[in-house]
């Protein structure tokens, strides 16, 4: 699959709910964990399309224990939705 969308997220926790949320969060399609401070988990998207990857992240929400998903970098410019010419 071609991954023109990559965002990275920031996913708050309640503390007592950060180890399993950071383990059900691979699970997600397109979602790699980078890091875990302290009750934030820091995440990528990789998905085809701005969309996918919103849709993703909002999905994040249903996780139990999950209280927020912040986005803190978005790169979309091989969005073939965007820019279906590649320009």
């Amino acid at each position: 699959m071609d991954h023109g969308v990559i965002s990275s997220l920031v996913v708050e926790t309640a503390p007592e709910y950060t180890q399993a949320v950071a383990s059900e969060l691979p699970q997600k399609p397109g979602v790699e964990v980078h890091g875990i401070e302290g009750y934030k988990i820091v995440i990528t998207i990789e998905s085809e399309t701005v969309d996918e990857s919103h849709d993703i992240a909002n999905g994040l929400m249903d996780i139990t224990g999950v209280i927020g998903v912040n986005l803190v970098y978005l790169n979309f410019e091989d969005d073939k939705t965007i820019y279906p010419d590649g320009v």
